[in-house]
């Protein structure tokens, strides 16, 4: 066996690793409590039942000392990877035991060691590469410590850099200092400092969303353009799942309320801040494009279309209700039965659709600002 094959198995086979943590609380635990859609029908109560209240964890801040950082985003000591790499600790658990080798090997032998003695923050985890985790949980970490960013350094994984939302998601926090590491090099960090997540992945601290939704949109659209498109339907129709099996049709009956269909893929972060900032009215299935409703103003409404069995995907019923947002619903069948909500194509009723349309038009008056 390779001698430094050797070592990292020893290694890895240790005890856990002693590690100095210090961890202080920014704000309490809370309760979140949701209002029901606008538009609910008690036959779907089990779909929105179990998150209607929700124990938000307190919010905190951890100093790691001594840790390595990889490329692609893990934190790891002392032969193990760190819980804080995951949005969820049983995530590592899914890993197999070759993996983690494999990783190892890789991190100790096949990359360069680079010593980074400045302290840094790190807001990532093994999901915030997706355009919502990106916004609704890793902007939120970042949020909360804003105000002790300074000269300090931002470290980010090396594929951060080519995600086009990155950047210009974090000029409205005037950080200094951003580094993305290399794809063939390991930190060594002192000092990092890890703001946890703000709530679990899909629920949220209401007072930070709504500061980071203030924080955006006033960097990026300070005074409101009543003269915009205020109806936007956002497609997935260039999506890789999840995508509407009779769009034509939902587009058509779209344009006869005079919504402006919109290609996310085609705007700037920036363009999408002012689109949905301006507007009233906001439909799409369920995907990236949703997460668009944490810029619209209280009091605005948002319509989801999803599938009909799923329970489990409830982020953006519950952003709604964070944001102050009249939340409408419709449940769609899957294009292919019994497929699984998170990739499954949907079809949906239009005749349903108008409904809801005229329902969700008719209801609203015009906000004022954010409630």
């Amino acid at each position: 066996m390779h001698r430094d094959t050797h070592l990292i198995m020893v290694e890895m086979m240790k005890l856990k690793a002693s590690r100095s943590v210090e961890e202080t609380v920014l704000s309490p635990e809370i309760i979140s409590r949701r209002k029901l859609p606008v538009n609910f029908d008690q036959g779907d109560l089990e779909l929105f039942r179990h998150v209607l209240e929700q124990v938000i964890p307190a919010t905190t801040v951890r100093e790691l000392r001594d840790v390595r950082v990889s490329a692609d985003g893990l934190l790891f000591k002392g032969g193990r990877i760190l819980a804080e790499s995951f949005a969820f600790p049983s995530h590592m658990g899914l890993w197999k035991k070759r993996s983690i080798l494999k990783f190892f090997i890789d991190s100790y032998i096949f990359k360069s060691l680079r010593r980074f003695d400045a302290p840094a923050f790190w807001i990532t985890d093994n999901w915030s590469e997706a355009y919502f985790h990106w916004v609704a949980d890793a902007l939120t970490r970042l949020f909360v410590v804003k105000d002790q960013l300074g000269d300090m350094v931002l470290l980010l994984p090396h594929q951060y850099k080519a995600l086009k939302f990155v950047q210009p998601s974090l000029k409205p926090f005037g950080i200094r200092n951003i580094e993305f590491l290399a794809p063939d090099e390991v930190l060594a960090c002192e000092k990092l400092i890890v703001p946890m997540q703000t709530a679990p992945s899909g629920h949220y601290n209401e007072e930070i969303l709504r500061g980071l939704s203030d924080l955006l949109v006033g960097f990026y659209n300070p005074s409101h353009d009543s003269s915009s498109a205020d109806r936007i339907y956002i497609s997935r129709e260039r999506a890789g799942k999840r995508r509407l099996e009779n769009e034509k049709e939902v587009i058509h009956a779209l344009q006869e309320f005079d919504f402006q269909i919109v290609y996310a893929e085609e705007h700037s972060f920036e363009q999408q801040v002012k689109m949905a900032s301006d507007s009233r009215y906001l439909v799409s299935n369920h995907g990236a494009g949703l997460t668009n409703m944490l810029f619209m103003r209280g009091g605005t409404s948002v319509l989801e279309l999803r599938h009909k069995t799923d329970r489990i995907n409830n982020c953006y019923f519950t952003m709604a209700s964070a944001l102050n947002l009249n939340y409408f619903y419709q449940t769609c069948e899957p294009e292919n039965a019994g497929e699984d909500a998170h990739v499954a194509n949907l079809h949906v009723d239009v005749e349903e659709l108008r409904k809801n349309l005229r329902l969700m038009i008719g209801a609203v008056a015009r906000p004022s600002g954010r409630a």
